[in-house]
């Protein structure tokens, strides 16, 4: 569309644009009553007009303008492109103010997303954009430009009093424009003019196309968290198989277990059925470790047992090519309504029924944090991890391949689980963007993510491992932030950043240098060095030396021993507005670790999150021994310690 089209339908839904005249290249000047004006290139053979020198600004008089039509024309050609009375120009009156961009863009795992941020030349050089999902409200739209530089003209900035309110509801008018003109793959604003009447629109383009669509259609699902009687296909006597672990993991629940193998026999003293139609009841959730050739064989004899949750852990689909079986696998489960989880994956945990139908660790504690993981290696790290440190799921699914069940949907159930409190996700690829970011707007439970596929590198191994489309990171991160999910840096947060929300920290150290530095990191994650009172300090100078420093962190100097960190934390874990206290230790010659070590026990059940830091080698290994034996959460460096912050 030409500009001046563009800007008579964007008048029509409201949007602010310049006076302006349009003409063709051979037609006479129109007389113009609104200098100083732009003069700028209208032709479908110039796409970027800056780029093609079709652009000359703050044109005074006519007799400068005539001169500036001749000056695109010699640019125009110098470029290669012959201009002819199909072409034409657009001459607009000049607009004073702060230039924005405002763009939209037809992503194929979010759809239609709308940018926003520093507009003009210098766009590209500083890339200070945010991404608006078009069906953002009003919180949800100023979280996001408050991420941008740009946003700080709403900030009284050198005076300036622009109200961020006009900001969202230009926003507004975009989604609405969007909405109504599905066929608009591409738009750019550029430069979009705001001073105190608002914006105003002084360049534009867009472009038309068919748009990407959600292939993903709605159904009455039935609810994959509910599991009563299982049967566990490819259950195996060989204790290196899939089928032997998934089968000794399911014992500990209470639920209806089947074990199925064609040779028969009996497995943990169960009878192994031979094949599915002999099982003596439904079954609601079955979990399939055999080779894939077989697999679609078994899902349709699970079909006449009323099926409604599959858990297939069996590899060798798309993730090495064989899409023809994924999509068969697809559509039995839209035909007959149940859910999948996988194939590729590692299993599925629920602690409301203490059901483990993973290959992982048979260490799973109950808890409340459900997590979804991509990846089955990840997955069984960080269940690891979890044990040892004390953590407990509500739920852990490995989503693998993600052939049916995604993300958007398990929070979406999830968001209906008691036990459930929080829920973390690794993710390596998104499906149906436009629903995972409303599923988390509608959650009850916050959410925490890692996302892989940061780089070309790392999105190129990410498919070849799930086969997913990792898509664009900044606009991942930017549209989950803006929606109100907590993007993290480093996996392990996955686990320990849900359990510790907090605002206020208190260091306990016995070194100046690396409580420092622990306060950086702590400055840096957006929180809080609590400021201790006047009496809470007098309290701690009746257990201290005279030379403590008085503050926070709390020096109780280099030659403490047990007794010291003892009497200091029956002190400081009385402090109402404290969070969470960091125990930092470093091994002086006098410093008995392991007696400080032991101190934690009697703190386990504290209502203050308290983190020690053993900081050292061989003479910590002993104290980091026995708090993890002991399941206490524990860190042997300082970045470590605060990266779930």
């Amino acid at each position: 569309m030409k500009e001046s089209e563009i800007y008579e339908q964007l008048t029509h839904f409201g949007f602010q644009t310049p006076k302006f005249y349009s003409f063709k290249l051979n037609d006479t000047l129109p007389k113009i009553d609104f200098y100083p004006v732009a003069l700028k290139i209208e032709s479908p053979k110039v796409v970027h007009k800056s780029d093609f020198g079709g652009v000359i600004l703050s044109i005074p008089n006519e007799m400068v303008l005539k001169e500036a039509i001749k000056e695109i024309i010699s640019n125009v050609a110098q470029k290669g492109v012959e201009l002819d009375n199909s072409d034409g120009f657009i001459v607009t009156a000049m607009t004073k103010g702060v230039e924005v961009y405002v763009g939209v863009v037809d992503d194929e795992i979010f759809g239609k997303v709308i940018l926003f941020g520093k507009g003009g030349v210098y766009l590209e050089m500083y890339k200070d954009v945010c991404y608006i999902d078009t069906n953002a409200g009003s919180e949800e739209i100023i979280r996001a430009i408050k991420s941008t530089k740009i946003s700080k003209v709403f900030d009284n900035f050198r005076g300036t009093t622009i109200d961020i309110k006009l900001a969202v509801e230009f926003i507004k008018k975009v989604q609405l424009f969007i909405s109504q003109n599905p066929d608009i793959v591409e738009l750019d604003f550029n430069p979009v003019i705001l001073n105190q009447d608002g914006f105003t629109i002084v360049d534009s383009r867009i472009k038309k196309g068919v748009p990407f669509e959600s292939k993903e259609l709605p159904r009455n699902r039935p609810n994959f968290f509910e599991n009563q009687k299982i049967a566990v296909i490819g259950a195996s006597s060989e204790e290196l198989k899939v089928g032997y672990a998934v089968a000794k993991n399911s014992l500990i629940s209470h639920c209806e277990i089947y074990f199925i193998n064609q040779k028969g026999g009996y497995l943990f003293g169960r009878e192994l059925y031979t094949q599915v139609s002999s099982l003596p009841s439904d079954i609601d959730t079955a979990v399939i470790t055999i080779p894939s050739k077989f697999v679609l064989q078994v899902i349709e004899d699970l079909i006449q047992k009323n099926i409604k949750n599959l858990v297939i852990i069996s590899a060798g689909f798309k993730e090495v090519g064989d899409l023809t079986s994924e999509d068969k696998i697809k559509e039995l489960a839209t035909i007959h309504n149940f859910n999948i989880i996988g194939p590729n994956c590692l299993g599925y945990f629920n602690g409301n029924k203490n059901l483990n139908l993973t290959f992982g660790t048979d260490h799973v504690l109950k808890g409340n944090l459900a997590l979804l993981s991509q990846s089955g290696a990840v997955l069984s790290a960080l269940m690891d991890k979890a044990y040892v440190n004390n953590i407990g799921f509500s739920h852990i699914v490995s989503v693998g391949n993600m052939v049916d069940l995604n993300f958007a949907q398990m929070i979406e159930m999830l968001n209906e689980d008691e036990l459930c409190q929080y829920i973390s996700i690794y993710a390596e690829g998104i499906k149906d963007g436009k629903r995972f970011l409303q599923a988390i707007r509608n959650s009850k439970k916050p959410i925490y993510i890692f996302k892989t596929g940061k780089n070309e590198a790392s999105k190129k191994a990410a498919f070849s491992h799930t086969g997913n489309l990792s898509g664009n990171y900044d606009m991942f991160k930017g549209l989950l932030q803006s929606v109100g999910s907590k993007i993290e840096d480093n996996i392990e947060a996955l686990l320990f950043n849900p359990l510790n929300v907090v605002e206020n920290i208190l260091i306990v150290t016995n070194a100046g240098g690396p409580a420092s530095i622990l306060t950086d990191y702590v400055i840096d994650k957006g929180k809080k060095m609590y400021e201790m009172s006047e009496a809470e300090i007098a309290l701690l100078d009746s257990v201290l030396p005279f030379n403590w420093p008085k503050s926070n962190p709390i020096d109780i100097i280099g030659d403490a021993l047990s007794d010291r960190y003892e009497k200091t934390l029956d002190i400081v874990t009385t402090f109402e507005k404290v969070d969470m206290i960091y125990v930092l230790i470093t091994p002086q010659f006098m410093t008995d670790c392991l007696a400080i070590a032991e101190l934690f026990v009697k703190y386990k059940n504290s209502n203050k999150k308290i983190i020690p830091i053993f900081l050292g080698g061989e003479l910590v290994k002993d104290a980091l021994t026995y708090l993890r034996a002991h399941k206490i959460l524990s860190f042997a460096s300082l970045q470590e310690a605060s990266s779930f912050l």
